[in-house]
């Protein structure tokens, strides 16, 4: 880019440019460093303006001149200069000072190597003051220096375009290491071309060789940590490497050191600290580039160290582990094992290595009970206490009898093996396989290591369960196969299974399943087509359950038939069956249930009956007219045989006329009473026909005129939701057939809420089932129901307090009648006692003496009453008794007789 700036100027001028190289004894020797290049127009200067360059004269160019030439003399540098006062000059060092600041001159860094796999050699330029022009090439030209003084024509000069991006990057291969090459840059143009200085080189000089690898770190018998490393592959000599560490605490400082060998120890490692160790080499005897710096290593000094902090072992094997401690001093009697934090490992297990290491060996390992891993310490024994380091070896231990199962899926095409993936799950190992070959015979050999057989790998697939698909295969040979992963470069195997694929078919499920009821509805019929594969006899399984509960299935069973049929006790029910299949008498597995299938809902037969029924009846009295609405209950399954598509009502009159009419799907329907409708009869009907035996209801505008038949009813709570009901029923000639229940709640008017129930005729007794309120009214009514009429009703009126009981159950079904008839009665009774009383009366004091009259009558009160004297009478005829008792005469007691009554006073 800098020529190219130099040769822009020049065709701005109207020149050509043509710059002459030195001879080989004056050309540049590239450094295994950046070197700079500058280059100026020692007559002209040139500034970018405007995107444009414009020559103008240099006003201090003598003493620009006279500068380059005073530093050349104290440099290695090496200039070139054409006819028209273009020059250039290379630097293996920094900038001279009196050229920083130089406006109209040209500086560049270059940096010339030869790639670490010894097959390039590379230089890129990178100007710092100049901007790129898309208009101009770069290629570099190189000549073996051998060949340098021989004509033109009998040597070929080699071309190499370079790449133009944020660096001019050019680019030789198949370069000699030790030979020695002239190699100059080209810039061309569309008006001309541009060289730059000839600057040699010997290839094995400027090498960049490839990092150390492989950092690792041991403890030493001394307790020392001893870094080692790997060289690079490609190197072409002996190298030179330099260690830094450090612990970045509190600021990262490094320490430096110069190593010739592949290995350094580090003494005085501060214990729980963690180090950062970087290692670059170079060419050890004579020039080269340092390489760049290593993959870092991490080296945590731990106070103690396992060997190996993990290990990955089998049920029954034997474990032994290192432990290194860091500054301590060990002996056979300050060291002890723990297993799992609680179990101690006898001491003829232990083996001291040295001063700072011990091991131990633990035999015929087991699982620690669910657990895969098992913990081990090394500790410090001080008398009867354990001093040990929060930091343990792990043990992973694997069962290698891994139960894998294999499948042959129905098209017979492969063969589907599965094992419990959490059993090989350990983060360290890795290359998971299940190996298998194919034996030609049956399963009589189990062996692994096989020369004679081809040993193929299958995919494992990763979920719930590894597993990986077999195919192609043979279905009557046997396959022998086994799970296989590495860990530390150590190879697990668990034992071999042998699987013939025929004898481990799952079936594809049954197709085009059906069910369907059948003969009246009392059978069952489920069918379905079998497997094509594989080709053998099949038992199929055949679940079906009622009313879609699929916890309770009934399972029948048929040997290579297409069908079953079985008996069922409701034909209203919608069934659903399922079918699957295996195997008849041979080793496999079921295949998978079928699709749900349903029966539909048919009919069987006529409703076996109609609906029961009831009617409210809402009178108006102004216009003395009644309007029934006719309510009944949906019929059940078994009662509609087995729907019902609408109902009919069935009208009969005085006369014993009778008309039907259609209402529909419904529930309650109202009409006006007449007094031609002496009965209605609910009519249920489905597709097949109506039902004959239906409830006859008996209408009437009043029945509280009827004839009595309850003597009494009573109320009382169970719960919330039921209250017992229980009447009395008056001796009659003609029992109730059945008794209707009516019940409201008096807080809400509507017709809507007035419900209803119906009891026996054998019972007294029932429970009507509601949700009942506290603090509220209930109005409960009870209908005897004859054949032909309906009696009087008895209603009684309910509250439930707080406490669940009722408050009130009066009864006011009869009062107005018996009410009236006791009041008359006592009026009755009382007028005919004053009557008689009246007339007794008269007829007792009209045969009494008169005291005025009778001597000895005189002075005697006959009101009042003596006793211990009597009188009797016959007849008509008075007797009285008198006693004397002295001068007084007292009257004991009067008594009158008739004929036939006999009354007392």
């Amino acid at each position: 880019m800098m020529l190219l700036h130099l040769v822009t100027a020049a065709l701005c001028l109207g020149v050509s440019v043509s710059v002459s190289a030195p001879g080989p004894e004056k050309a540049f020797e590239i450094p295994p460093w950046n070197f700079k290049m500058f280059c100026t127009l020692q007559k002209q200067g040139a500034i970018e303006k405007h995107r444009s360059w414009q020559p103008r004269e240099h006003r201090n160019s003598s003493s620009l001149h006279s500068s380059l030439s005073e530093h050349m003399r104290n440099a290695n540098i090496s200039c070139s200069k054409d006819q028209d006062g273009f020059g250039c000059c290379l630097w293996k060092e920094h900038w001279p000072v009196q050229l920083i600041n130089e406006e109209n001159s040209i500086r560049m860094d270059i940096r010339c190597w030869a790639h670490e796999d010894l097959t390039l050699f590379i230089c890129t330029l990178n100007p710092q003051d100049w901007k790129m022009h898309t208009f101009a090439k770069y290629r570099m030209k190189h000549r073996d220096l051998l060949y340098f003084d021989q004509k033109e024509s009998n040597v070929s000069t080699c071309v190499s375009n370079c790449l133009q991006q944020h660096v001019i990057k050019c680019t030789i291969s198949a370069l000699d290491l030790n030979r020695k090459y002239l190699i100059w840059i080209e810039l061309i143009t569309g008006s001309g071309s541009l060289q730059s200085p000839m600057m040699l080189v010997t290839p094995i000089n400027v090498v960049k060789v490839n990092p150390p690898i492989n950092l690792r770190t041991e403890m030493t018998v001394e307790g020392i940590f001893n870094l080692s490393w790997s060289s690079p592959s490609s190197e072409p000599y002996l190298l030179q490497y330099e260690v830094k560490y450090s612990t970045g605490i509190p600021e990262r400082v490094w320490k430096i050191k110069d190593v010739w060998q592949n290995s350094l120890m580090l003494h005085n490692l501060e214990s729980d600290l963690s180090y950062l160790i970087v290692i670059r080499c170079k060419r050890r005897d004579g020039p080269g580039f340092w390489s760049d710096w290593s993959e870092p290593l991490h080296v945590n000094v731990q106070e103690i160290t396992y060997y190996p902090s993990q290990v990955l072992t089998t049920i029954g094997s034997d474990v032994t582990v290192r432990c290194v401690f860091y500054n301590q001093t060990l002996t056979n009697y300050n060291v002890v094992w723990w297993l799992n934090m609680n179990e101690k490992i006898p001491e003829d297990h232990y083996s001291l290595i040295n001063n700072h290491e011990t091991s131990v060996t633990l035999f015929n390992v087991t699982s620690n009970g669910q657990s895969q891993f098992n913990i081990l310490q090394c500790c410090l024994q001080n008398e009867e206490r354990s001093i040990c380091n929060f930091r343990y070896a792990e043990i992973v231990i694997l069962d290698t009898k891994i139960n894998i199962s294999c499948e042959t899926d129905g098209a017979l095409e492969r063969m589907i093996c599965r094992w419990h993936s959490s059993l090989w799950k350990p983060e360290a190992a890795s290359n998971y396989k299940l190996k298998y070959y194919i034996e030609e015979f049956w399963c009589d050999n189990l062996e692994i290591e096989n020369n004679s057989v081809d040993i193929q790998d299958c995919r494992v697939l990763r979920n719930e369960f590894g597993q990986c698909h077999i195919k192609p295969i043979n279905l009557t040979f046997g396959h022998i196969m086994w799970m296989e992963f590495q860990f530390r470069e150590t190879t697990f195997k668990s034992a071999p299974i042998c699987v013939i694929p025929m004898e481990v078919v799952k079936p594809l499920a049954p197709s085009n399943v059906e069910a369907e009821i059948i003969l009246n509805g009392r059978y069952l019929n489920i069918s379905w087509e079998k497997p094509f594969l594989p080709p053998y006899a099949h038992l199929f399984e055949i679940q079906y359950s009622e009313d879609g509960i699929k916890s309770n299935w009934k399972t029948l069973f048929s040997v290579n038939e297409t069908f079953v049929i079985t008996e069922v006790a409701d034909p209203c029910v919608i069934y659903i069956a399922r079918v699957r299949c295996m195997r008849f008498e041979g080793p496999g597995y079921k295949s998978e249930w079928s699709s749900l299938i349903n029966t539909n809902v048919t009919d069987v037969q006529a409703p076996t009956m109609g609906p029961d029924c009831w009617r409210f009846i809402d009178n108006d009295p102004l216009t003395k007219k009644s309007i029934i609405t006719l309510v009944w209950k949906p019929l059940t399954k078994r009662e509609a045989m087995c729907t019902v598509k609408g109902f009919t009502l069935k009208y009969q009159s005085k006369e014993n006329i009778t008309w039907l009419e259609h209402v529909g799907d419904v529930t309650s329907y109202s009409f006006p009473l007449t007094n031609e409708i002496k009965s209605v009869s609910v009519i249920a009907f489905n597709s097949i026909g109506s039902s004959e035996r239906n409830f006859k209801l008996i209408l009437s505008k009043d029945s509280s005129k009827a004839e009595p038949v309850l003597e009494s009813l009573h109320a009382s709570v169970i719960n919330s939701s039921c209250v017992l009901l229980s009447w009395r029923v008056l001796p009659l000639n003609c029992q109730p057939t059945s008794f209707v229940i009516e019940w409201k709640s008096l807080a809400n008017k509507h017709a809507e809420d007035l419900k209803w129930t119906r009891a026996s005729e054998n019972t007294t007794s029932d429970c009507i089932h509601d949700h009942f309120y506290l603090s509220v009214e209930y109005q409960l009514t009870v209908y005897p129901i004859f054949s032909e009429t309906e009696g009087q009703p008895y209603r009684i009126y309910m509250t439930i307090n707080n406490e669940g009981e009722v408050t009130r159950a009066n009864n006011t079904g009869m009062q107005n009648i018996i009410l009236p008839l006791v009041f008359l009665s006592s009026v009755l009774l009382i007028g005919t006692f004053l009557i008689s009383k009246q007339r007794i009366r008269s007829l007792v004091w009209r045969d009494v003496p008169n005291p005025n009259k009778c001597s000895w009558a005189q002075g005697i009160n006959f009101k009042k009453s003596a006793s211990g004297n009597t009188g009797e009478t016959v007849g008509r005829k008075l007797v009285v008794c008198c006693n004397i008792d002295g001068t007084s005469l007292d009257l004991h007691k009067l008594e009158y007789q008739w004929d036939i009554p006999q009354y007392a006073f």
